[in-house]
């Protein structure tokens, strides 16, 4: 997807053929808050995308992997030499796992 989500979102809306009302209601948020996640004036709230995923039948993990590079990319986008933030970002989630899995074997 190289759209926003909230473009996303927005395409999904109208080639189901849904009001701003109906979708919102699914999502459990009011439609002015769908409207600005259409328009990019808000962020998607990361408590939606099991409850969109569902809606629509759609890939939750694929829907995640969405979400969360968009998360990733409006963080990286101003930076140059992007390959290299995602090399150290990948080398620190290793450790992070490692250290996190070292801290769950501790036996008392």
């Amino acid at each position: 997807m190289k759209e926003t989500f909230g473009e996303y979102i927005h395409k999904l809306r109208v080639d189901n053929g849904l009001t701003l009302t109906k979708l919102a209601a699914a999502l459990d948020i009011d439609q002015s808050t769908l409207s600005k996640i259409e328009n990019g004036k808000r962020n998607v709230p990361s408590e939606i995308i099991p409850k969109l995923s569902s809606f629509f039948n759609l890939d939750l993990k694929r829907l995640e992997h969405e979400y969360l590079s968009e998360r990733i990319a409006e963080l990286i986008y101003p930076q140059e030499e992007t390959k290299k933030l995602f090399l150290a970002a990948e080398e620190k989630a290793k450790y992070m796992r490692i250290k996190n899995q070292q801290q769950s074997t501790i036996k008392f």
